[in-house]
């Protein structure tokens, strides 16, 4: 049993040193907006090209039944929410809901969102059956076509008992990666 523990807390040592981060800037800076200091920025999510755990929303959605279709749009909102409200705390930037006070416009186009699994997640721990979600996140000042910044989201995880629960989870954990690249300001 001893050999077994030492051998599960080597594998997840080693896992760990050689993790990448999970949300990367893939180009551009986001210097200018930790410069501006305590910028407004108005929030667009777009859902167009995604999918759940690989599949098409919709399929996917009929598959698991009625109520899933039903709890879906309260499951966006609750998690987008969540995701606001974490951007919202840092001392760099304020959400606004009203486009016209923005500096800033942040757009999140989610590629997948994998639920992941509840079960491996209590029982094995260390992260394993975790919700994982892949997107672009682009930065464009308000009135320009240039973008400032896009950000590569591969796998940001989240974790709770429910599907809305990994959700918010999640997208929060996806506001704390956007918060700390801009205080880096890079």
């Amino acid at each position: 049993m001893k050999k077994f523990l030492f051998l599960m807390v080597a594998l997840f040592s080693a896992m760990t040193m050689h993790a990448k981060d999970d949300v990367t800037i893939k180009s551009g800076s986001l210097s200018e907006i930790k410069a501006a200091g305590s910028s407004k920025v108005f929030i667009v999510w777009d859902y167009s090209a995604a999918t759940l755990e690989g599949k098409n929303v919709t399929e996917f959605l009929k598959e698991k039944g009625e109520d899933w279709v039903q709890a879906y749009p309260g499951e966006l909102a609750e998690a987008e929410a969540e995701f606001a409200k974490t951007v919202n705390e840092s001392k760099f930037v304020k959400v606004t809901t009203n486009k016209d006070e923005a500096q800033y416009i942040i757009t999140i186009k989610a590629k997948n969102f994998d639920y992941g699994n509840t079960a491996a997640s209590v029982i094995v721990g260390f992260g394993a059956g975790d919700a994982h979600l892949d997107a672009i996140v682009e930065f464009n000042k308000k009135g320009s076509k240039e973008t400032l910044a896009v950000l590569d989201v591969d796998g940001v995880p989240g974790n709770g008992f429910g599907n809305e629960r990994r959700r918010r989870n999640t997208y929060e954990e996806l506001g704390e990666w956007v918060v700390k690249l801009i205080k880096k300001g890079k």
